[in-house]
């Protein structure tokens, strides 16, 4: 009883803490500088992960019974601190599970489509002739087409873990939030539900890489929102209202009305960007509001385009959201988000990084190329993941024009357009 209740003081003390440094936050504005442990961090991971712990014990219980055999990430003892991205992952095996080809689940309202063809045939609540035809056009393609959509999961769960450790050596975490809901799901033939990931680190840290990676191991399209670029990013996601001259679907509508999955990525891109954006005529709104209900299962279920007027089951969209800061982001929409701490990946995990963008980038192509040699290599580690994409692209599709199969220096030099390479003129 003694120790339940020690326990149970410093469950308040920690929740005191974090109502103090919350408040704190909101007086004096937050940025979590990435080169030291903060109170904070050490209170949210350490939260985090007992809670994380918690829910993957009870989902493998339900999940495996009593069988010996679970599906678990071992970390290597050399590397405990998972926060300096140094950890070393090796995936055990696990229970064998079913195959999810055929699965698939309820996307779209069918009432909702067929109340809005009746009344676009009928002209009872449009006026506007060329919205009239929009609605025709659009109810008319989703009716000839079932309401349900397709799962992506990967054939192999253990594979794709490593796979995307390979991508993201410098995220360990990651792979231990992603491989239980994927082993879950894969055990009793459902889809994943994957809680929404917010990316934090200092730019050019591969944060959009990993979104990309998780689609790639998915199967699945992803889906880029930049909150930097727009002040109106909730009428991307939701569409605009259909009032407007310009009105058009949102991105979630299109994802899975249009789209073939159920479960896509959408990577929101910058989200604590969307704190200075604002509204060149209106009353201001912020932006991040539109993703409280959407990030929410219960009102995902139905989330309704405000353009199309059509509901839609956003509730397996795999929503992968990065910032460089916690500040301007509230707590009710950090409470929806799992916190992931990115640090910049040391030489070592900068290579592994390198190595995969490369593999990805010539299967993308469909080219076949052979492994860059080690210079070629340690040059592209000094790049970020977005800068090697891009300068690798063009590489190999010059090699591969030349006839060659596998990119050398000069190649890279050829395609940047200088006859020596510098990677100081890169950055």
């Amino acid at each position: 009883m003694l120790n339940r209740d020690k326990s149970t003081q410093n469950e308040s003390n920690d929740d005191a803490n974090f109502i103090k440094i919350g408040e704190s936050m909101r007086e004096t504005g937050f940025y979590v500088p990435f080169s030291q442990k903060t109170e904070l961090t050490s209170l949210l991971l350490n939260r985090r992960a007992i809670e994380l712990k918690a829910s993957q014990e009870l989902a493998l219980k339900e999940c495996f019974g009593d069988e010996d055999v679970e599906p678990k990430v071992v970390i290597d003892k050399k590397s405990e601190v998972i926060a300096n991205g140094k950890a070393v992952h090796e995936v055990e095996p696990c229970a064998t599970g079913n195959d999810l080809t055929d699965l698939q689940v309820d996307c779209v309202h069918h009432d909702d489509l067929v109340a809005q063809k009746k009344a676009a045939d009928t002209n009872t609540l449009y006026a506007d002739r060329t919205r009239v035809n929009t609605i025709k056009e659009l109810t008319k393609a989703l009716l000839a087409r079932p309401m349900t959509r397709k799962v992506g999961m990967p054939e192999d769960v253990d594979a794709a873990m490593q796979k995307l450790a390979q991508c993201a050596p410098h995220i360990p975490r990651l792979v231990q939030f992603l491989q239980i809901p994927l082993q879950v799901a894969k055990a009793k033939a459902v889809p994943p539900m994957i809680a929404p990931i917010l990316l934090v680190g200092p730019a050019g840290v591969g944060k959009s890489h990993v979104a990309l990676q998780i689609a790639d191991i998915l199967g699945v399209p992803a889906h880029n929102v930049s909150y930097a670029a727009s002040s109106s990013v909730g009428n991307v996601l939701s569409g605009a209202d259909k009032n407007w001259g310009n009105s058009s679907t949102g991105i979630v509508f299109n994802a899975l009305a249009n789209g073939d999955y159920a479960n896509p990525v959408i990577c929101l891109d910058e989200l604590d960007k969307a704190s200075t954006s604002q509204s060149t005529s209106g009353p201001e709104r912020n932006p991040l509001n539109e993703l409280l209900a959407l990030l929410e299962p219960v009102t995902a279920k139905a989330h309704k385009d405000r353009c199309a007027e059509i509901r839609v089951d956003a509730r397996h969209i795999v929503w992968i959201a990065t910032a460089n800061s916690l500040q301007g982001l509230s707590t009710p929409l950090l409470s929806r988000f799992e916190l992931v701490m990115v640090n910049k990946p040391d030489a070592r995990a900068a290579v592994t990084i390198a190595l995969s963008v490369t593999q990805s980038v010539n299967a993308q192509m469909g080219v076949e190329l052979k492994q860059p040699s080690g210079e070629v290599l340690q040059w592209l580690a000094t790049l970020t993941p977005r800068l090697m994409r891009r300068i690798w692209t063009t590489s190999a599709s010059w090699t591969a024009a030349q006839g060659r199969n596998r990119v050398t220096m000069n190649d890279i030099s050829m395609a940047l357009g200088v006859h020596k390479t510098n990677s100081s003129l890169l950055h």
